[in-house]
């Protein structure tokens, strides 16, 4: 008859020498057997919940310096390296391309520069989001000045906020160099944009990079607004009343706006006879609802477009100029509806129009199965070590200069048939 294991008690401080271990030390095969067996008051399971977070920042930390090597085998002239390094990360892991762009800086500036940001994650007194945002405040720094910073801002800065340790670092390079603050300032000024990120279930987020005293100015308007409207019988949140207050200022009451968007819809989907989701170009999926209502909408313009029956892939036509036609470039867009790299989610209508196979190549044409939209960056990384096929429409196989495979579908709504 087997003993019964018994369930080990870690309840006692005393019993948890991992709360004082530095974070390479710490046993996991003990906090898993706590998970799996242990009985943990709250206080216990707080402990293991801090030491984790330890050790989680000391393996980041132990990233970074593999990334940075793995950047070292990847050179350039006027670089600390190539910026298509960031392509294989990006495949790898299955991250955007912007961010194993952003982790990829970070770790040549952690190695490099921030010396005491490094050592803050190998101790584990930094996680990662409180090195990005120390890093992001001192980037434009001579190493010199940055460590400095860091000699002003790191020390207590485990025991601080990420927006903390921002505004603290924030205020130590202006002290620095005032001049030189203020000329970043204007700088970025020139650089105001407005940003649109699509959101689940039909929904997006709209944003705008301004000067803060005028994006102070804009929300304190649509929050008076908002405000004004909240009355006893309303039944919208103030959040919502100050998105609709915005909608209405930019949009007027009736909107007085045609804007041309792309919606992809079933036709029997528009009749009423099955919900279907729709695809609504440049964000995805949508509800058949929406989809009805924005069709029914007197502004609404449409026009064909043929597709498979059974794969609903976008029915071929070739060229053979090296310009395509638009309509040839509609309809590859049509079909991709983002751009065919790996792990990038650019919309397919501001990419760039690629051919699979060179068109100055022998077997190189401009048709439906050998093009497909590519953002710049991976139309451009085909000359620095990736080779692409596409062995039927729509589908991209994708190898790196390590040697690894990446099958890519961009529109993964109407993948390609199996055939």
């Amino acid at each position: 008859m087997s003993k019964k294991r018994r369930r080990p008690e870690f309840t006692d401080p005393n019993k948890q020498p991992w709360r004082t271990m530095p974070p390479s030390w710490v046993p996991l095969q003990m906090l898993e057997e706590l998970d799996r067996y242990g009985r943990a008051d709250a206080d216990t399971a707080l402990a293991a919940i801090e030491t984790l977070d330890k050790v989680i920042s000391y393996t980041q930390a132990m990233q970074m310096r593999f990334m940075n090597r793995f950047t070292n085998a990847r050179p350039a002239v006027g670089a600390p390296f190539s910026k298509y390094a960031a392509g294989e990360i990006a495949a790898s892991l299955t991250w955007s391309l912007s961010a194993a762009q952003k982790r990829l800086n970070l770790a040549y500036q952690l190695v490099h520069e921030l010396p005491g940001t490094m050592a803050g994650m190998s101790h584990g007194h930094l996680d990662l989001r409180k090195a990005f945002t120390f890093a992001d405040q001192v980037g434009h720094l001579s190493p010199e000045d940055a460590q400095k910073v860091e000699e002003k801002v790191l020390p207590g800065a485990d025991s601080k906020t990420p927006r903390s340790i921002r505004d603290r670092a924030r205020r130590e390079v202006i002290k620095i160099d005032p001049a030189a603050a203020e000329t970043r300032r204007k700088k970025l000024v020139a650089e105001r944009r407005v940003e649109k990120q699509p959101c689940e279930d039909g929904m997006a987020l709209l944003g705008a990079f301004l000067p803060a005293e005028s994006a102070e100015a804009i929300y304190r308007r649509i929050d008076t607004i908002a405000r004004s409207l909240k009355t006893k019988d309303e039944t919208r949140t103030m959040d919502a009343l100050r998105a609709d207050a915005l909608t209405d200022l930019c949009l007027g009451v009736p909107s007085n706006v045609r804007t041309k968007i792309e919606l992809r819809v079933d036709a029997t989907t528009l009749m009423g006879l099955d919900d279907n989701p729709a695809i609504l170009s440049g964000y995805g999926p949508m509800t058949a609802q929406r989809a009805r209502e924005l069709a029914g909408d007197e502004s609404s313009e449409w026009y064909r477009i043929l597709t498979d029956p059974v794969s609903g892939v976008v029915i071929d036509h070739g060229r053979t100029r090296y310009r395509p036609t638009k309509a040839l470039r509609d309809l590859v867009n049509a079909r991709d509806q983002r751009c065919c790299g790996p792990a990038c989610n650019r919309p397919a209508a501001t990419c760039q129009f690629d051919h699979t196979i060179p068109f100055r190549d022998p077997e190189g044409k401009t048709a439906y199965d050998s093009t497909g939209p590519a953002c710049k960056f991976h139309n451009d990384i085909k000359e620095h070590g990736w080779t692409v096929t596409q062995p039927t429409p729509g589908r991209f196989l994708w190898t790196s200069p390590t040697g690894r495979t990446y099958d890519v579908t961009p529109n993964d709504e109407y993948p390609p048939p199996p055939f």
